[in-house]
């Protein structure tokens, strides 16, 4: 059923998004400015205040990843994720391996996993539009 309202259901799986970018965002051992800021500006993307994504950040150690539930959330959320990474100018390998890890726990298998980050992050890199490196990658994703 389609509602305008936010409901139980949607919160949650907003905060879940929010958290796996959080968790992100710390498994290097620092969340930079340029982190915090996208966290931010996401957090606001997704419907919550500066003060809710803070409070998530301070939570972030009782997440329990949940997949999300279509190819376009999860492609979106991968591609939020190796932004997220880049965005302090530089690729952290726990970072990177930890996005990897989330690829797989949503279904893209193991084997190509890398090459699908990898080639997030060289779309990323060249500004290519989200709409196209969503169809570049569409071949590595939940088949």
């Amino acid at each position: 059923m389609f509602t305008l309202f936010s409901t139980p259901k949607t919160t949650a799986v907003k905060k879940n998004y929010l958290l796996s970018l959080v968790k992100l965002a710390k498994a290097d051992g620092f969340v930079s400015d340029a982190e915090f800021d996208l966290l931010i500006k996401i957090g606001k993307r997704q419907g919550m205040s500066q003060a809710e994504v803070i409070e998530l950040m301070e939570d972030a150690e009782e997440f329990f990843y949940r997949v999300p539930t279509t190819d376009t959330e999860r492609f979106d959320q991968l591609f939020d994720m190796v932004e997220l990474m880049m965005v302090d100018g530089r690729i952290d390998e726990k970072e990177k391996t930890f996005i990897i890890q989330v690829a797989e726990k949503m279904g893209v298998r193991p084997a190509v996993s890398w090459i699908l980050i990898n080639n997030l992050i060289e779309g990323i890199k060249a500004k290519s539009k989200k709409k196209s490196l969503k169809a570049s990658v569409s071949n590595y994703m939940f088949m």
